[in-house]
């Protein structure tokens, strides 16, 4: 049986799609805006495109959030969530927000890497490397790579390594070895 909801975690729904109450929801709390990435995930919903828009009118505010204990845990909720964080952390930075939020990952947002191994931008790459990090270990890929399968559930710390994974290619395109930099 479908139930209809009006409101999910504080958050309107329209059509289906998170959105939120008022034009100034943001400038009132800005970390609303992490949090309806978050409601998002946890509830397998799409955010309504006039959340987007005031968003991307309120970016700036995302710069006040880094040192802010809720943004970071919800982030890192969302990094490490069993739902799969590929998803939301491309509707991140679609919406610029991943950039702005952690302005490194911004500096390798449409960087294009040129070289054999490398098809796609830094950033896109590095939001892909994390969906089959989460996709072994949900055992998608265990014909293909038993090794990793195995391995995965042997990690002592589940959120270093999906941090490792988002932090491996952040220092590409700085000069000298982005190993040693990031």
């Amino acid at each position: 049986m479908f139930l209809f909801r009006k409101e999910i975690d504080g958050f309107k729904v329209e059509s289906g799609r998170l959105t939120v109450a008022a034009g100034r929801a943001f400038t009132e709390e800005p970390v609303k805006m992490i949090r309806l990435f978050h409601a998002a995930q946890a509830h397998d919903l799409d955010i309504h495109p006039n959340a987007l828009r005031l968003i991307t009118r309120n970016l700036r505010l995302v710069d006040t959030l880094r040192d802010d204990a809720e943004a970071n845990r919800l982030f890192l909720e969302m990094l490490t969530s069993p739902k799969g964080p590929e998803i939301t952390l491309r509707r991140m930075n679609e919406a610029g927000v991943f950039g702005r939020f952690i302005p490194d990952f911004g500096r390798v947002v449409a960087q294009m890497q040129h070289d054999m191994y490398h098809v796609f931008t830094v950033d896109e790459h590095t939001i892909i490397a994390i969906g089959f990090l989460h996709a072994i270990e949900k055992g998608e890929f265990t014909d293909e790579m038993p090794a990793a399968s195995e391995a995965i559930h042997q990690i002592a710390s589940r959120k270093a390594l999906f941090t490792s994974v988002l932090l491996h290619d952040i220092a590409k395109g700085r000069g000298g070895n982005h190993s040693e930099l990031g």
